[in-house]
Protein backbone atom coordinates (compact mmCIF):
# COMPACT_ATOMS: atom_id res chain seq x y z
CA UNK A 1 0.00 0.00 0.00
CA UNK A 2 1.13 3.34 -0.80
CA UNK A 3 1.55 6.55 1.43
CA UNK A 4 -1.15 8.24 -0.70
CA UNK A 5 -3.28 5.87 -0.31
CA UNK A 6 -2.67 5.72 3.07
CA UNK A 7 -3.43 9.06 3.89
CA UNK A 8 -6.56 9.07 1.94
CA UNK A 9 -7.50 6.66 4.04
CA UNK A 10 -6.21 8.11 7.28
CA UNK A 11 -8.63 11.65 5.93
CA UNK A 12 -11.15 9.48 5.63
CA UNK A 13 -10.93 7.57 8.60
CA UNK A 14 -10.60 10.63 10.54
CA UNK A 15 -13.76 12.03 9.17
CA UNK A 16 -16.19 8.75 9.79
CA UNK A 17 -14.30 8.65 13.69
CA UNK A 18 -13.79 12.40 14.73
CA UNK A 19 -16.59 14.39 12.51
CA UNK A 20 -20.19 14.70 13.24
CA UNK A 21 -21.40 13.91 9.26
CA UNK A 22 -24.49 13.03 7.55
CA UNK A 23 -25.82 9.32 7.14
CA UNK A 24 -25.22 9.63 3.29
CA UNK A 25 -21.94 10.87 3.96
CA UNK A 26 -20.87 8.47 6.38
CA UNK A 27 -21.79 5.85 3.57
CA UNK A 28 -19.57 7.69 1.21
CA UNK A 29 -16.80 7.83 3.55
CA UNK A 30 -17.50 3.83 4.20
CA UNK A 31 -17.52 3.47 0.08
CA UNK A 32 -14.09 4.86 -0.48
CA UNK A 33 -12.37 3.31 2.07
CA UNK A 34 -13.53 -0.14 1.11
CA UNK A 35 -12.15 0.85 -2.43
CA UNK A 36 -8.98 1.83 -0.82
CA UNK A 37 -8.73 -0.84 1.54
CA UNK A 38 -7.00 -4.09 0.52
CA UNK A 39 -8.98 -6.06 3.41
CA UNK A 40 -12.21 -6.03 3.74
CA UNK A 41 -12.52 -6.20 7.49
CA UNK A 42 -10.94 -3.20 7.69
CA UNK A 43 -13.72 -1.65 10.13
CA UNK A 44 -14.13 -4.65 12.34
CA UNK A 45 -10.55 -3.61 13.45
CA UNK A 46 -11.28 -0.19 13.96
CA UNK A 47 -14.77 -0.24 15.45
CA UNK A 48 -14.87 -3.83 16.83
CA UNK A 49 -11.58 -4.17 18.30
CA UNK A 50 -9.68 -2.38 20.98
CA UNK A 51 -6.46 -4.07 18.88
CA UNK A 52 -6.05 -1.21 16.56
CA UNK A 53 -6.78 1.68 19.24
CA UNK A 54 -4.33 3.50 21.27
CA UNK A 55 -5.46 4.32 25.13
CA UNK A 56 -6.10 8.21 24.25
CA UNK A 57 -8.65 6.60 21.83
CA UNK A 58 -7.04 7.72 18.66
CA UNK A 59 -6.37 4.90 15.91
CA UNK A 60 -2.95 2.96 15.85
CA UNK A 61 -2.09 3.82 12.20
CA UNK A 62 0.62 2.05 11.84
CA UNK A 63 -0.36 -1.41 13.45
CA UNK A 64 -3.57 -0.97 11.30
CA UNK A 65 -2.06 -0.49 8.41
CA UNK A 66 0.19 -3.42 8.79
CA UNK A 67 -2.89 -5.61 9.57
CA UNK A 68 -4.67 -4.72 6.62
CA UNK A 69 -1.62 -5.10 4.39
CA UNK A 70 -1.24 -8.34 5.54
CA UNK A 71 -4.72 -9.72 3.83
CA UNK A 72 -3.12 -10.15 -0.08
CA UNK A 73 -0.79 -13.00 2.22
CA UNK A 74 -3.90 -14.72 3.84
CA UNK A 75 -5.31 -17.92 2.66
CA UNK A 76 -8.92 -16.88 2.15
CA UNK A 77 -7.21 -14.25 -0.42
CA UNK A 78 -5.06 -17.04 -2.05
CA UNK A 79 -8.23 -19.36 -2.20
CA UNK A 80 -10.13 -16.65 -3.79
CA UNK A 81 -7.46 -15.70 -5.88
CA UNK A 82 -6.69 -19.45 -7.04
CA UNK A 83 -10.70 -19.65 -7.86
CA UNK A 84 -11.29 -16.91 -10.00
CA UNK A 85 -8.01 -18.04 -11.99
CA UNK A 86 -9.47 -21.24 -12.63
CA UNK A 87 -12.25 -19.94 -13.63
CA UNK A 88 -11.49 -17.44 -16.31
CA UNK A 89 -9.61 -20.31 -17.40
CA UNK A 90 -12.92 -22.05 -18.33
CA UNK A 91 -14.74 -19.37 -19.47
CA UNK A 92 -11.59 -18.61 -22.09
CA UNK A 93 -11.18 -22.52 -22.50
CA UNK A 94 -7.21 -21.89 -21.96
CA UNK A 95 -6.27 -25.44 -20.89
CA UNK A 96 -2.66 -24.44 -22.56
CA UNK A 97 -1.25 -25.74 -18.74
CA UNK A 98 -4.39 -27.55 -16.69
CA UNK A 99 -6.59 -29.59 -17.95
CA UNK A 100 -10.48 -28.69 -17.69
CA UNK A 101 -11.15 -31.96 -15.56
CA UNK A 102 -8.33 -30.56 -13.21
CA UNK A 103 -9.33 -27.03 -13.54
CA UNK A 104 -13.06 -28.13 -12.29
CA UNK A 105 -11.68 -30.71 -9.67
CA UNK A 106 -9.63 -27.86 -7.84
CA UNK A 107 -12.58 -25.23 -8.25
CA UNK A 108 -14.20 -27.81 -6.51
CA UNK A 109 -11.89 -28.34 -3.92
CA UNK A 110 -11.40 -25.18 -3.12
CA UNK A 111 -15.24 -23.61 -3.21
CA UNK A 112 -17.96 -23.67 -0.41
CA UNK A 113 -20.56 -23.82 -2.58
CA UNK A 114 -20.83 -27.02 -5.62
CA UNK A 115 -23.11 -25.14 -7.52
CA UNK A 116 -20.44 -22.40 -9.38
CA UNK A 117 -20.32 -23.99 -12.08
CA UNK A 118 -24.47 -23.45 -12.52
CA UNK A 119 -23.36 -19.56 -11.88
CA UNK A 120 -20.90 -19.54 -14.90
CA UNK A 121 -22.85 -21.90 -17.29
CA UNK A 122 -26.39 -22.51 -16.14
CA UNK A 123 -28.02 -19.48 -15.46
CA UNK A 124 -24.83 -17.15 -16.27
CA UNK A 125 -25.91 -14.91 -13.33
CA UNK A 126 -21.88 -14.09 -12.78
CA UNK A 127 -21.44 -13.11 -15.94
CA UNK A 128 -21.48 -9.63 -17.68
CA UNK A 129 -22.23 -8.84 -20.80
CA UNK A 130 -19.31 -9.51 -22.20
CA UNK A 131 -18.83 -12.87 -21.13
CA UNK A 132 -16.27 -12.31 -18.37
CA UNK A 133 -17.11 -12.86 -14.85
CA UNK A 134 -18.55 -10.46 -12.36
CA UNK A 135 -15.97 -11.29 -10.06
CA UNK A 136 -17.06 -9.61 -7.09
CA UNK A 137 -20.97 -11.44 -7.77
CA UNK A 138 -19.44 -14.66 -8.04
CA UNK A 139 -17.47 -14.93 -5.08
CA UNK A 140 -20.21 -13.41 -3.60
CA UNK A 141 -22.49 -16.63 -4.14
CA UNK A 142 -20.09 -19.18 -3.58
CA UNK A 143 -18.98 -17.32 -0.26
CA UNK A 144 -22.18 -16.32 0.61
CA UNK A 145 -21.06 -12.91 1.46
CA UNK A 146 -21.25 -9.19 0.05
CA UNK A 147 -17.68 -7.76 0.50
CA UNK A 148 -15.72 -9.46 -2.20
CA UNK A 149 -16.08 -6.03 -3.98
CA UNK A 150 -13.03 -5.60 -1.92
CA UNK A 151 -11.05 -8.46 -3.14
CA UNK A 152 -8.20 -7.22 -6.06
Amino acid sequence: MNDDTKQKITLLLEELVNTPCSESRQVAIKLELDKLSPDPFWSDYIFWSEEYVNENGNINYEAFFDKISEYPNSHEYKTKSRILELAKKLIIRDFSDISEVDIVNEINELSPDISWTNYLFVDKTCLKNDGSIDQEKFLNKIFKESWNENFR
